[in-house]
């Protein structure tokens, strides 16, 4: 950077009207980047307070990934959690145990991103006959049981081995019992943290949990995520790499313009 200054510098020197233009050019770029600052420092406040406020009222969304997983998806909070308490009333309960939980730990280290997860396994319709599916079914009548299980089912999403009591003719006055011996879900969860693809929102940040087991359904999902994450900073594009190469060299380039025009207007004045 240092030599790209030096060189503008000694072409200055060598020319009154590339010294006027130039420095003409830069003070026109002086003062569109203080405008796009100020309009920048609006811009950044609105979407700020916009990501907070749809990030509050968001609701769990649900889909399914190439893996033909279940996906659940929100957005995520974006704020301090000193402003988050001043707005404690607007908070959900689920809202609220997330801010808790991230204030505890901060006591310890900052928190960079954090997530309260609410699954629940729901078996909904589950018809289990003889034969079908890998089903076994094993009568005792000396004890009045049935035994249910799918120990040697090819689907492993859910395993069971039931034994059912009491089920063949006996008393009318005994009711017929159930013993559930064993019930495996066996479950893989993947959790990620992304930008949203929304521009006129400032790149919004998203929460998704994945679950490979079709049974675990998640029911709740609140996220934090401390509020300097921002995309423009970490990963930005080629355009928003040149906008933020004015926002850091922009009095630099403010200042080298008013010199110049201001040397290059004292020279002109001098030779005419």
């Amino acid at each position: 950077m240092k030599s790209i200054w030096s060189k503008l510098l000694e072409l200055i020197k060598g020319n009154k009207v590339t010294t006027f233009v130039i420095a003409l050019i830069l003070v026109l770029l002086g003062i569109v980047y203080f405008q796009n600052q100020r309009i920048a420092h609006w811009k950044d406040k609105y979407q700020t307070e916009v990501k907070l406020k749809d990030a509050l009222i968001d609701s769990v969304k649900y889909y399914q990934n190439a893996r033909k997983e279940r996906v659940a998806e929100k957005l995520t909070i974006q704020e301090t959690i000193k402003n988050l308490e001043k707005m404690y009333g607007q908070l959900s309960d689920a809202q609220k145990e997330l801010i808790a939980r991230v204030k505890e730990l901060n006591k310890k280290n900052e928190v960079i991103a954090a997530a309260l997860i609410v699954t629940e396994t729901k078996i909904d319709s589950l018809l289990i006959i003889a034969g079908k599916d890998g089903n076994e079914v094993t009568v005792d009548t000396t004890k009045k049981m049935v035994n249910f299980n799918n120990l040697a089912a090819k689907d492993t999403s859910f395993v069971f081995d039931i034994d059912v009591n009491n089920v063949l003719p006996a008393h009318f006055d005994v009711k017929p019992s159930m013993l559930f011996k064993s019930i495996e879900i066996p479950n893989k969860q993947f959790a990620t943290f992304q930008w949203k693809n929304d521009k006129k929102k400032g790149y919004p940040i998203s929460f998704s949990i994945s679950n490979s087991n079709k049974y675990i359904k998640v029911v709740g999902l609140e996220s934090y995520a401390i509020p300097p994450l921002d995309k423009l900073k970490i990963n930005p594009n080629g355009w928003q790499k040149i906008g933020n190469f004015f926002i850091k060299n922009g009095k630099t380039v403010l200042y080298v313009g008013v010199g110049a025009a201001a040397g290059a207007g004292a020279v002109y004045l001098m030779t005419k």
